[in-house]
């Protein structure tokens, strides 16, 4: 009687018997010539690594430029607008004159307090004021009153670039905001 071919891959039926077969080849561990690194890992599972069901808070904060970065990480300066930040927020700060930029983490929050840590701080080498270059941009463009709708700063064909600024300072603020960008993105062009 010839023999059925049997397929190792199939499933028993509940009456047949399972035959084990161990491995009659010895298991040789090698010594390894270089020490073993051992490197943590983030362990496996699903409360170990997952999307969170939590949305972080970010806020955009305009630094005036007569504060430093040294001042901005004093809890007190944030006493009017603590109580609207909670602790976990990320706050990312950019000076008004675009001299530096900084993202914070706010660790605890009061009422009128913010305990913050720096994440990044970037200090960008703006060209000051007396470039022949920037006098020559900023002479291409218009600051000028709107009547009843502020001030405005026409772009070099005319266009209006900014409208609806409450006063010519801070026009002239956006203007060189607006013009500090404009050659720091042509620098790293």
């Amino acid at each position: 009687m010839p023999k059925a071919k049997t397929n190792p891959s199939a499933v028993p039926a509940a009456d047949q018997e399972i035959a084990v077969q161990e491995n009659p080849a010895p298991v040789v561990k090698q010594a390894s010539s270089t020490p073993s690194i051992s490197v943590k890992v983030c362990p496996p599972g699903v409360k170990a690594f997952q999307p969170s069901d939590v949305v972080e808070r970010r806020f955009m904060v305009q630094i005036p430029h007569t504060d430093t970065f040294d001042d901005i990480l004093a809890p007190e300066y944030w006493a009017h607008h603590a109580a609207k930040v909670s602790p976990r927020a990320l706050l990312t700060c950019i000076d008004e004159h675009l001299r530096w930029e900084a993202e914070l983490r706010v660790l605890e929050a009061g009422q009128t307090w913010l305990k913050v840590a720096v994440i990044r701080h970037t200090p960008y080498q703006m060209t000051a004021r007396g470039n022949s270059e920037l006098e020559k941009l900023r002479s291409l463009f218009k600051i000028e009153h709107n009547g009843q709708n502020g001030w405005r700063i026409l772009n070099p064909s005319g266009q209006p670039l900014v409208a609806g600024l409450a006063s010519e300072a801070n026009a002239k603020t956006f203007l060189e905001t607006h013009i500090a960008a404009m050659s720091l993105r042509a620098s790293a062009a």
